[in-house]
């Protein structure tokens, strides 16, 4: 629980300034030092990198009214817009989760 509300919230704070691929390095790095099991490692930086990612993608979606959320989603001709949204969190979930799994192996595979 801890490994996922510290990848929820540095995740998001960190995607402000930065490119996303960070965030994948700020899991491996957190994983590392955290993670006691190989799921746990995954799921929390599945859900704590999905979730940063969705909210962050949310907040631009209500800003500019879904315009240029219902722009990226004709042009990978989805049906509705909000699929994008589920298509990012999915998306970053997976870096996330997987960057996070390594970690915890490259913890293991050292001790």
């Amino acid at each position: 629980m801890r490994l996922f509300l510290l990848l929820l919230v540095l995740g998001f704070a960190l995607q402000w300034v930065l490119p996303w691929w960070i965030l994948a390095i700020a899991a491996f790095v957190l994983a590392f030092w955290l993670a006691q099991r190989a799921g746990d490692a995954f799921w929390a930086g599945f859900g704590g990198i999905g979730l940063g990612w969705l909210g962050l993608s949310l907040f631009f979606h209500l800003r500019n009214d879904g315009l240029l959320t219902s722009r990226v989603a004709t042009l990978f001709t989805l049906p509705q817009s909000w699929l994008l949204l589920v298509v990012t969190a999915l998306l970053g979930g997976l870096v996330g989760g997987l960057a996070a799994l390594s970690g915890y192996f490259c913890r293991r595979a050292l001790t």
